[in-house]
């Protein structure tokens, strides 16, 4: 059973992952904005810090599996859940616009009507 400290230290976790998660996605978001602007150095410096970001988040994801696979029952709530969705969808934002990237360098120089 999980006691008050561990029901708080879960909500870290959520709020952590979050944190990081909604840094990652603005700063994928932000290098999109760059590409835009033709900002190609830019655009790369920005998607490798929502990279860290992201990897930030990882980290603290992998807090909860180590808990769970140690034998720590793990108390799922709408925070929680809401943590994963918000992880899930920045990591998805960083590796669609990182491609999108590739595009830019790809097209650079052509002609698109």
């Amino acid at each position: 059973m999980m006691t008050q400290n561990d029901n708080s230290a879960i909500q870290d976790i959520a709020m952590a992952m979050i944190a990081y998660s909604g840094e990652g996605r603005t700063l994928a978001f932000n290098a999109l904005d760059a590409m835009h602007r033709d900002d190609y150095p830019e655009a790369q410096a920005l998607l490798k810090q929502s990279s860290e970001a992201l990897v930030k988040a990882h980290d603290v994801q992998t807090k909860l599996l180590v808990a769970e696979a140690n034998g720590q029952q793990v108390t799922i709530n709408i925070l929680l859940i809401h943590s994963q969705d918000h992880f899930m969808t920045s990591l998805l934002a960083n590796e669609l616009i990182a491609e999108m990237l590739k595009m830019y360098h790809k097209f650079e120089g052509m002609v698109i009507s």
